[in-house]
């Protein structure tokens, strides 16, 4: 059957001609496909290895080729092109699939139906930078000749189901010494063509693989022969390692990135209308997991997260438009090195060799970028400082819990984005809680406002920052409330509040070489601190930067504390806060222009409680004072050009210095520092200590003041002009509870005739309580004499201790150094007639003083004063007590009331006692401001009692008195020359001498002189009239009216007959009176027991009494000194009565009620040691507590028992007197102490009786 078809076909062919024709045809066909299946695999096999070996320059080998040609399929197996040594093979194929149509013949270009690449494995290596191992590849392709045909026509053609599957890549790159895996790599191109026929048809390509194990997927649909060109990608990027292509960061960036993961699912679109092309980016880009650090390997930045969402990116329009940006978890590391360089992420520094300074090429003038981005938050973020580049040290600051936003973000600018920011500081030496930052704000590129506010920032982060240029440590924690505004250059900050609690400013070397507020005394102070301040407050301040212009609304201080203090040396505190400073590289150049000054504007400034000790070790010796509880107020100060307006200032304190009570000091008035200092104000101070300024006039002193409080309450004005300070000063000043004493080691020689000093060892030169100045007006202006004025003078409770030395000279007149040199330069000739020539001599020729002072005085009053004199001229020597001292003295002044007159002269008048038994009265004319002193007074004094005078009678008479009564009448005038007239009535009762003193300087027959003076009732009347000159040094009135008597005495010898003397015998039964330990006032027993021995003296006429006052040191020594505490009390109540303008002299003796309180203001005033609470203030202590401590203060002077056994005679004489008995028959007798140890022993004063 089959033959027989077989047959039937051949016949066909054979009988028709086309059948035979196409029977050829198709033997020929087959022929070809045979022949090209038989010889194009091997001859293209031979053909690739060949050409392309030759075009590479590198062995490259086929496995086999296949080839079916009546499909036209072809595929090549096993393609391998070697490595450039020919070790390895470089590029490996497994398969390549070909299938061509066959209108590749009749449309001349290739139509490919499938492409297919299997398994592709490529292996590359780069061995330099810019350098890879198919380097020889390239620069033999680079050698091949370009074709020069510039009418050829783009190559058309169509492919259809491009893929290669399976592809692989291993690149080694030891330049970074890393190496970079590319598996699954797939690549879909659906069709490419640009046939007419085709160029509607929308392909699907896609491209995915894994890259260091991270995968890429990408879909896309494109047109891209179509008029538009449209393409859409769609790329996804999951979990893609950035680290391994860290190393390809260039090295001039100084940041290495050492891990980081990249996420993103974008789409992009590309579109080309005419010429204009379109890109479109939109979808979202997401880093995490980044770490970089600096080239020294230390951490730089590090996030979380940053995710970008893109809405509308279209880069070629310049066309941004993104929803939102967050970056989560942020650290970022800054750091500055020791040389000043900041590490920043992203900051390049300039390669080798580049020009620093060179300008970039400006940039085309293209359309703005137009930018909009809807939200941008950074969340959980840390800032970490490090700073090493300054002198005192690492600073190291860190910003915590990051929260930052901005939206409504639109460029160019529209609208105002709106942003905020808070976060938490801390770092350095602070401690504690961290600080809170928070800002908020709007903003535009020409105009930015924002609100700040810091809680709890600690003055210790900026410790490092300010070692460099202040040495102390700065402590407090500082809270603010404040806005910051821009608009275009102008910059402000508005300042609603600033506060500074806990200021301090600690020594950074430690308390022991420092000098703290701790060694100044404050006892609650820091171990270290020099200064503190509880709080500073500032607010309602505004900054304006280019009107560099500074206002504050208020500043409030609360409880300052500084040391202001200078070393032995000279240095203030101040300059030891502050380093040394650097020498000077090389010669400063010169400001071009100086910008203009700062101006200062402060409304209020306010300190509250404030406490400043002041310490000066430099001056003679240490001065410490402290001024506590300082309350300032100053209004509208302005600092404008150089220029400073007076400031309104109020100023009140307490001044103290040691232990005892604090003064008050307080000043409402202006000030005024520039262009000249000037101050005008209302001064009131109440007890400032003076004498704590002592030490700076002590090297013109021969004494030490231990105590002196000055008051004052009125007004002043100084204003510092070109010629010369302009002074004014007006109001009441006192100068209380003064206390000077002679300097241990201060001793004058006079002309060679031994040392003398102006005291004994310890005691006291003088004393007040009191000494006030009213009306006081003080003027001093350049060319004009200084003016002083004083209304009203008062002083109490006055003491003075008057020496007479060898040579004559008081000692008061070596208060000052240097007086007795100045004084002995101008020296008068010593005898008398020619002293009183020269003094007249110059008194005339002298001419006066137009810069002279004028000084008056108003009244001066006295009270309660005491005087105690040793004449040390006389041998032996003598000392005499003159107490109760009060009177007045008018006005007088330093200058004639009239032109050409003389100067106003004063009235006094002085009463008191001398020794405790005799009254004394002054009365006359005096001024002591009158050059030379001019004089006219009169004294009476009346029953002294004369053994305290023996030394006299001895050196004169060379007998001692033992009994006597001396009244006396004197009238003094000075004249202007110096020269003295007096007159003197002596009037003696009952004068008696006793035996005569071997080796005195003379002796007389004193009793029979006596006995001759005296008429029949025992007195003794003298007229003395004495002349002499006060310029002579060595004129003594005391030693001339001795002995003017002792003359007396030598013309009563001459007289032809005497009187026998009797002598003192027989005593009463009765003869002693008992007292109470330390008292001299006599108690009921005792005025009994004298009532009745007055009765018999009245009875006995013929009787005379003798009283003896008795003391044992030993045994009344406490009860004397209760006796003066009691005395301390009564002077606090004088005191009252003067401040009071009362009369000292009629104030009542304190009652029980008054004791307490008057007590406790003697203990306060008091200077002694006393209990102090926390705070260093003496504490109130109970009645008993304060009466101990006082007397435990209380010092007995050595002849303390002397007196009081006097004052005991004298107590009974008094008492005598008061009952009818005639005081010429009462005398008191030289007091006796009971030696310790006696038995038996009782207070007393013994009576001796006598017939008359």
């Amino acid at each position: 059957m089959i033959g027989y078809r077989v047959s039937q076909v051949i016949q066909t062919i054979k009988h028709h001609r086309w059948a035979r024709r196409a029977a050829w045809l198709l033997a020929c066909l087959l022929g070809v496909w045979l022949l090209a299946w038989l010889v194009v695999p091997p001859v293209a096999r031979s053909q690739i290895e060949r050409h392309a070996s030759e075009a590479l320059g590198r062995k490259v080998t086929v496995s086999k080729v296949e080839f079916l040609p009546w499909t036209l399929e072809a595929t090549v197996h096993g393609l391998s092109i070697a490595s450039g040594d020919g070790k390895a093979s470089q590029v490996q194929i497994a398969r390549i699939y070909i299938d061509a149509e066959l209108q590749s013949l009749w449309r001349l270009a290739p139509v490919i139906d499938a492409v297919q690449v299997d398994e592709p494995v490529i292996h590359v290596t780069q061995t330099a930078p810019g350098h890879y191992d198919f380097d020889d590849v390239l620069d033999r392709f680079a050698q091949q000749p370009k074709t020069q045909d510039g009418e050829a026509r783009p190559l058309r053609f169509a492919l259809y189901n491009l893929a290669l599957r399976g592809g692989a890549l291993d690149f080694d790159d030891r330049t970074v010494g890393k190496v970079h895996t590319l598996r699954g790599l797939r690549i879909d191109v659906p069709f490419l063509s640009n046939f007419s026929a085709a160029r509607e048809v929308k392909v699907t390509p896609r491209l995915a693989f894994e890259l260091n194990g991270s995968a890429f997927d990408t879909a896309a649909q494109t047109t891209p022969f179509a008029q538009n060109r449209q393409t859409e990608v769609n790329l996804h990027v999951d979990g893609f390692d950035l680290g391994p292509f860290s190393g390809y960061i260039p090295s001039r960036v100084p940041v290495r990135l050492q891990s980081g993961v990249l996420d993103a699912d974008l789409k992009l679109g590309f579109e080309q209308e005419d010429a204009t092309p379109r890109l479109t980016i939109s979808g979202g880009v997401r880093l995490h997991g980044v770490r970089t650090t600096d080239t020294a390997g230390e951490p730089l930045l590090d996030f979380d997260a940053l995710q970008v969402a893109l809405k509308d990116v279209r880069p070629l329009q310049r066309i941004v438009d993104i929803d939102a940006i967050d970056w989560h978890g942020v650290h970022v590391h800054l750091r500055r090195d020791a040389a000043g360089a900041v590490a920043l992420p992203g900051l390049a520094q300039p390669a080798d060799g580049a020009d620093a300074t060179a300008k970039p090429t400006p940039a085309p003038q293209d359309a703005a970028w137009q930018v909009r981005l809807g939200r941008v938050g950074l969340h959980d973020g840390v800032v970490d400082w490090t700073d090493a580049s300054l002198p005192g040290g690492k600073a190291a600051w860190k910003a915590e819990n990051l929260q930052a936003e901005a939206w409504a973000i639109a460029l160019p600018f529209q609208q105002p984005l709106q942003f905020r920011l808070s976060t938490q500081l801390s770092g350095g030496a602070a401690k504690g809680d961290a600080a809170r930052l928070a800002v908020q704000g709007q903003a535009t590129d020409v105009q930015a406002q924002a609100a700040v506010s810091v809680r709890g920032l600690s003055m210790a982060m900026a410790a490092p920052y300010l070692a460099g240029v202040f040495k102390p440590s700065l402590a407090g924690m500082l809270d603010a409330d404040l806005g910051l505004a821009r608009n275009g250059d102008a910059m402000a900050a508005k300042v609603a509040t600033l506060s500074l609690g806990k200021l301090a400013l600690d020594c950074a070397v430690g308390g022991k070489e420092c000098r703290t507020l701790r060694a100044a005394g404050i006892a609650d102070a820091a171990k270290a601190s020099l200064a503190e301040a509880g709080r500073l407050e500032v607010s309602d301040a505004l900054v304006q930067l280019p009107q560099r212009s500074v206002t504050l609304g208020r500043v409030l201080v609360k409880q300052p504390r500084v040391l202001v203090s200078r070393a032995a040396k000279g240095g203030w505190m101040f300059e030891e806060w502050l380093p040394d400073a650097p020498e000077a590289a090389s010669r400063a150049k010169p400001a071009a222009s100086a910008p203009a000054p700062w101006k200062l504007k402060l409304v209020a400034l306010e300190v509250e409680g404030a406490s400043l000790a002041f310490r000066d070790d430099a001056a003679a010796k240490p001065v410490a004072l402290n001024a506590s509880g300082l309350q300032l107020r100053a209004r509208n100060f302005s600092y404008d050009d150089g220029r400073i307006t007076p400031v309104a200032v109020r100023l009140d304190t307490r001044v103290a210095a040691g232990r005892a009570e604090p003064g008050r000091l307080s000043y409402e008035g202006t000030v005024a520092m520039a262009p000249a200092l000037a101050v005008q104000g209302r001064v009131r101070a109440q007890h400032v200590p003076v004498h704590a300024f002592e030490p700076y006039v002590t090297s013109d002193l021969n004494v030490d003041i231990l105590r002196a409080e000055g008051s004052f309450a009125g007004d002043l004005r100084y204003v510092q002009e070109t010629a010369g300070p302009v002074v004014s000063v007006a109001g009441d000043m006192s100068l209380d509870e003064v206390r000077v004493r002679a300097k241990d080691d201060v001793a004058a020689d006079d002309e060679g005739k031994g040392s003398r000093r102006i005291a004994d060892r310890g005691e006291e030169l003088l004393r007040w309580k009191s000494l006030g100045l009213r009306g006081v007006a003080v003027n001093l202006k350049p060319g004009r004499p200084l003016a002083l004025d004083v209304r009203e003078t008062a002083l109490s409770d006055f003491f003075a201790r008057i020496i007479v030395h060898e040579n004559g000279r008081i000692n008061l007149q070596d208060i000052r150094k240097g007086a007795a040199t100045d004084e002995a330069a101008a020296a008068p000739p010593k005898d008398a007639a020619s002293a009183a020539a020269t003094g007249a001599a110059q008194a005339a020729a002298q001419p006066a003083d137009p810069m002279a002072p004028v000084i008056r005085f108003g009244p001066v009053a006295l009270t309660n004063g005491s005087v105690h004199f040793s004449d040390y001229f006389i041998k032996p020597n003598y000392s005499a007590d003159l107490s109760e001292l009060t009177g007045r003295l008018s006005a007088f002044s330093s200058v004639p009331s009239e032109a050409g007159g003389e100067p106003q002269m004063a009235e006094l008048e002085l009463r008191g006692r001398a020794q405790g038994t005799a009254s004394l009265e002054v009365s006359g004319k005096l001024n002591p401001l009158a050059k030379p002193l001019a004089l006219d007074i009169q004294a009476r004094m009346r029953d002294l009692e004369l053994p305290p005078l023996s030394p006299y009678s001895i050196k004169y008479a060379g007998h001692g008195i033992e009994r006597g009564k001396l009244s006396m009448d004197v009238a003094y005038k000075v004249q202007p020359d110096g020269q003295l007239t007096a007159t003197n009535k002596l009037v003696l009762h009952q004068l008696a001498f006793g035996d005569p003193v071997e080796g005195a300087p003379a002796s007389l027959p004193v009793r029979l002189a006596v006995a001759l003076l005296a008429d029949r009732n025992g007195v003794i009347d003298v007229d003395l009239p004495i002349s002499g000159s006060l310029n002579d040094p060595q004129f003594s009135l005391g030693g001339v009216i001795l002995k003017v008597i002792g003359n007396l005495v030598m013309k009563a010898i001459t007289a032809p007959f005497s009187l026998l003397a009797g002598a003192f015998s027989g005593a009463d039964e009765q003869g002693s009176i008992a007292f109470a330990p330390g008292s001299a006032v006599l108690d009921d027993k005792a005025r009994q027991q004298l009532d009745k021995i007055a009765q018999e003296l009245n009875n006995r006429p013929a009787l005379k009494v003798t009283v003896v006052g008795w003391a044992q040191p030993q045994a009344e020594e406490e009860a004397w000194k209760r006796l003066r505490l009691r005395d301390l009390v009564q002077a606090q109540k004088r005191r009252a009565a003067v401040r009071a303008g009362e009369s000292a002299a009629d104030v009542a003796p304190v009652s029980d009620a008054e004791y307490p309180a008057l007590l406790k203001e003697a203990y306060r005033r008091a200077d002694m040691k006393k209990p102090r609470n926390l705070i260093g203030l003496a504490k109130d202590l109970p009645q008993g507590e304060m009466e101990a401590l006082l007397l435990k203060s209380i010092e007995v002077p050595g002849n303390a028992m002397q007196d009081l056994a006097l004052a005991r005679g004298v107590a009974v004489r008094d008492y005598l007197a008061s009952r009818q008995v005639v005081l010429d028959r009462l005398f008191v007798g030289a007091s006796k102490l009971q030696p310790a140890g006696e038995g038996g022993w009782t207070p007393k004063a013994e009576l001796t009786l006598a017939a008359r």
